[in-house]
């Protein structure tokens, strides 16, 4: 079952969707949505438990590449972008049973800007638990941002976000 989760549009999204409507790709759908981010950052201890915090507008990247601490980056397939209606875009965040389980050994962490895991020796051999997911455009401006309750992820089990993106 997918995990639906409401993101804020960002600051820089803002402008790059206003800079989409005029500029030279001539659409929204060509020039927003690139790849995601998905992340460990963005919690709390709260009572004995992990508490996601709430999203800033001026964010620019997630904060697990601002804390040094693991993420995960993915390409979207134009399949998982979908226009629900004239007020949602719809962003489909899927990792893999393979995808994202934090084992440098089956996959290595990869270099900036490609897909792949990123800080991988800050989980100390543990399954990463995820707790912030971003979207970015070609141009690598992070256009929408949202955190979620914390989702372990394992080699038995895929994470399918859905996240929304109202205007």
């Amino acid at each position: 079952m997918a995990n639906v989760i409401q993101a804020l549009l960002t600051n820089s999204g803002r402008a790059a969707l206003a800079e989409s409507f005029g500029g030279p790709t001539g659409g929204f759908l060509a020039s927003y949505g690139k790849y995601f981010k998905i992340g460990t950052a963005m919690h709390t201890l709260v009572s004995g438990q992990e508490q996601p915090l709430p999203p800033q507008a001026s964010f620019t990247d997630v904060q697990s590449v601002v804390s040094g601490v693991f993420y995960y980056q993915l390409h979207y397939q134009a399949a998982d972008i979908l226009f629900i209606n004239p007020t949602t875009i719809q962003f489909r965040c899927f990792l893999d049973l393979l995808y994202a389980n934090g084992n440098p050994g089956l996959e290595p962490d990869t270099s900036p800007g490609v897909d792949g895991p990123k800080n991988s020796t800050s989980l100390g051999g543990n399954s990463p638990i995820f707790f912030e997911l971003g979207i970015f455009d070609p141009q690598d401006v992070l256009v929408a941002y949202g955190t979620f309750p914390g989702e372990t992820k394992l080699n038995t089990k895929t994470l399918n976000h859905l996240v929304n993106i109202n205007f």
